[in-house]
């Protein structure tokens, strides 16, 4: 049974990566379509293409149900097109163990997507990011174990960490002046962006002379010259590809500064919840196999499987937007378009059996 496990198993796995792969060159060439309008200056052509690729995983993580969809669907039906499905039925392998084999698989596949989603993304489109908004504005970024850097005419400031929101934490601000003499120093606790200024929160000005240094406390100030917003798509990442671990702190943060956290307490539970849409998408596929599907072509199961795709996705986002506005609970509207289709999916597998 091992043997079947895994020549099951390495079927499904190897034709869902394959699928994956084709989604995301195809999502990937539109994106560099997309961005050759936006080419001008420094922002060439290779530079488009060097921040395509640093997106790619965010996409690919995005489409990797359906990739998996299409993936069983595609490999399978050429099984039972083969009768390889019938030979084993005849050596008495049931449906509910050739169904288990192929949710063994999905298990690995799970394991792929949150490597996908929470390692490689996050990492990547932050890269893709910061390569974009360089060779797009005249401002740069450095990032380091201590924050990131950035300059603003004679000022150098450091960024302790960047909320999606246009919220930065643990701000200090350095002015220089003649002979390259540290002339004050600005912290803050707190820096949100306000029209065009930076509304600073638990201010203390330290301002250094020849042999002494002022210093004084302000609850808030006004700064004009922070962060270029421009820039700040390179500082920080949207919400779907932050980690869960990012998002979970975010969320933690707003609730305290009591702030409406409902956008991102979707996006952490969403992100709960997306791995197991491999296993939802092989539940769904399954009765497609040894049903009507197992002796139709190749184009009819890939109709079949973009649709399913394209429905799980749609009801996916219609369902969170509805859940954002009307306020419903974040883990309803997280988990119940997997529930409904796994539920569909179940009870296409019980009248088959």
């Amino acid at each position: 049974m091992k043997i079947i496990d895994r020549y099951l198993g390495r079927t499904v796995i190897i034709s869902s990566l394959m699928a994956l792969l084709i989604l995301m060159l195809i999502s990937g060439f539109f994106a560099f379509i997309d961005e050759i309008g936006d080419i001008h200056g420094d922002y060439t052509a290779l530079k488009a293409l060097e921040y395509v690729l640093s997106v790619l995983p965010g996409l690919g993580y995005e489409l990797f149900p359906t990739a998996v969809l299409l993936g069983t669907l595609l490999s399978m039906g050429a099984m039972a097109s083969h009768s390889e499905l019938i030979v084993l039925r005849a050596a008495g392998i049931s449906l509910i163990r050739i169904t288990g084999s192929v949710l063994k698989a999905g298990l690995l596949l799970m394991l792929v997507g949150i490597l996908l989603g929470e390692v490689i993304a996050p990492v990547a489109e932050q890269h893709g990011q910061k390569i974009r908004t360089a060779a797009q504005t005249s401002s740069t970024a450095i990032h380091s174990r201590n924050g990131i850097w950035t300059k603003h005419k004679k000022d150098f400031v450091q960024i302790g960490k960047v909320y999606p929101d246009m919220r930065l934490v643990n701000v200090r601000i350095y002015t220089f002046g003649e002979h390259s003499h540290l002339a004050r120093m600005i912290r803050a606790k707190e820096a949100s962006y306000q029209g065009d200024t930076w509304d600073l929160k638990g201010v203390t000005i330290t301002v250094f002379e020849e042999t002494s240094f002022r210093q004084k406390s302000l609850a808030q100030m006004t700064w004009r010259g922070l962060v270029e917003p421009s820039m700040f798509d390179a500082l920080t990442v949207e919400a779907p590809f932050l980690s869960i671990i990012s998002l979970y702190k975010y969320v933690k943060h707003l609730k305290q500064s009591k702030q409406d956290a409902a956008q991102y307490e979707l996006a952490f539970w969403m992100k709960i919840f997306k791995p197991f849409s491999a296993l939802i998408m092989l539940l769904i596929a399954m009765p497609f196999l040894f049903g009507s599907l197992r002796s139709s072509s190749m184009g009819q199961r890939l109709l079949v499987g973009v649709l399913l795709g394209l429905g799980f996705h749609m009801f996916n986002q219609a369902l969170n937007h509805i859940g954002v506005g009307y306020g419903l609970n974040p883990i309803t509207s997280a988990a119940l378009p997997s529930l409904v289709f796994a539920t569909g999916g179940i009870i296409a597998l019980r009248k088959i059996f």
